[in-house]
């Protein structure tokens, strides 16, 4: 019986003229799909750090708190006004007064979706956005937050509170 397996055609080598490059050759849906959606993420992932890489300018707003009344750890609400550089600037912020008697300002945005939050009976501040718990020193205790509290600058001047605030501040987003 003759060996047929070696007697049968080969295919020709492709011309040099009909080679295509890498660039064109063709891809699968899936992989086309895969590019076009990291290159948007791409995209919108610098644009959501481009503003940042430039820090808003801050100033110093006068508050109506005299340091030496507020009692020991336990939050005050402190509303300030003003203008930094051209942009007025309105809110407020949580103050604690720690036992060493320093005082703490602390902005009053929940590190994770920007809700407000609220001192709670036992000694905690709670943002019902999302069920985070921080401490009294702003540290996170339960919840997603990836960090604990953001805080204000703080000087006394002329027997009051001032707090160094961005221009760029906004008043917590309520409870969702």
């Amino acid at each position: 019986m003759p060996d047929t397996t070696s007697a049968r055609p080969q295919p020709a080598p492709p011309a040099a003229a009909t080679t295509r490059s890498a660039l064109a050759t063709p891809i699968d849906r899936r992989r086309a799909l895969a590019l076009i959606g990291s290159s948007v993420a791409g995209v919108v992932l610098l644009d959501a750090c481009g503003p940042a890489a430039t820090a808003a300018p801050t100033g110093w707003l006068p508050t109506d708190v005299d340091p030496a009344t507020l009692p020991s750890d336990e939050p005050i609400a402190v509303r300030f006004a003003g203008s930094v550089g051209a942009t007025m600037v309105g809110g407020s912020a949580w103050i604690v007064k720690e036992a060493d008697g320093s005082v703490v300002a602390f902005d009053p945005r929940c590190t994770h979706a920007k809700c407000a939050y609220e001192p709670t009976d036992d000694r905690r501040f709670a943002c019902l956005c999302h069920e985070a718990f921080f401490d009294l020193e702003g540290n996170v205790l339960a919840g997603p937050p990836p960090r604990p509290l953001d805080r204000f600058a703080v000087r006394e001047a002329a027997g009051r509170l001032e707090l160094q605030v961005p221009a760029d501040f906004s008043t917590p987003r309520p409870k969702d």
